[in-house]
């Protein structure tokens, strides 16, 4: 994956289309090459399918208010129903996600169970 014109090879996250037909569940570490990058290379690797919902940690915390707006609204553009970000989306991204699309946040915290 490539961030700002470098690459990352310590991301990680997991994709997977949930077999009950809601579309792909996105599963992030970090996001460290962007969570708008890993949703993309989910959507491009399920050939259609649509993305279902995103959880996890967003990379957002402490980031500059222009480029945390931009990302907010660059991943609700790829239509996921259902945003849970985790540790490291900070604050102020949880709350752009709240002001923008607050039908399609969820809290996502250590423990928690989600049933899709």
């Amino acid at each position: 994956m490539q961030r700002q014109g470098y690459d990352v090879n310590n991301d990680r996250s997991t994709n997977t289309n949930c077999s009950i037909g809601k579309g792909i569940v996105v599963f992030t570490g970090c996001s460290h090459a962007g969570v708008v990058n890993v949703s993309k290379y989910a959507k491009e690797l399920g050939g259609g399918v649509p993305l279902f919902a995103v959880v996890g940690g967003f990379h957002l915390v402490g980031g500059e208010d222009v480029p945390l707006t931009q990302t907010v609204e660059d991943l609700i553009k790829l239509d996921p129903q259902l945003l849970l970000p985790g540790h490291c989306t900070g604050w102020r991204a949880k709350f752009e996600i709240a002001k923008r699309v607050p039908e399609r946040l969820a809290p996502s915290t250590v423990g928690t169970t989600f049933t899709f």
